[in-house]
């Protein structure tokens, strides 16, 4: 089984080099993305039915796209600094998805988030400008879980 993993950032150059370098140093790594949390939810059916072993979440995303068509947030109180949560939470709610290990990799401080809930289980890594340490989490996840394999 290939690892597969899911990546959620909306900022176009970030996803890219995170991407390239999960692929060149995880050989067979499948690397999916995901640019926004509207396309993260409105894909979230063939992501739960064919799920990654380890998502990638940026914690603060844009609700969509810009464009003339692109959809409204759901709410008026829709807050960007909680977009990769809100993923996050998804994906360990949903009995197809719960097994998923969620990396929250972002440039906030996780002190700027001590009175939310963080989803169970996610680790929390600050984006630095090498992805060395974020290459390491997913290795340690890797095998640290017998079902994130590659062959």
């Amino acid at each position: 089984m290939k690892l597969r993993i899911l990546l959620l950032e909306d900022d176009f150059l970030q996803r890219d080099s995170i991407r390239k370098a999960l692929e060149q140093n995880f050989e067979g790594a499948v690397v999916d993305t995901e640019a926004s949390e509207s396309e993260f939810h409105r894909n979230f059916e063939a992501i739960a039915s064919n799920p990654p072993d380890i998502a990638v979440l940026d914690v603060m995303l844009r609700w969509a796209n810009p464009s003339p068509d692109a959809p409204s947030p759901p709410t008026e109180a829709w807050e960007p600094q909680q977009a990769g949560l809100r993923c996050a939470r998804l994906l360990k709610q949903d009995l197809r998805t719960s097994r998923v290990s969620v990396i929250l990799y972002t440039a906030f401080n996780p002190l700027n988030f001590c009175d939310l809930e963080l989803p169970t289980g996610a680790i929390w890594l600050t984006k630095e400008l090498s992805l060395d340490q974020l290459i390491e989490c997913v290795r340690s996840i890797r095998t640290s879980d017998p079902e994130v394999t590659i062959q």
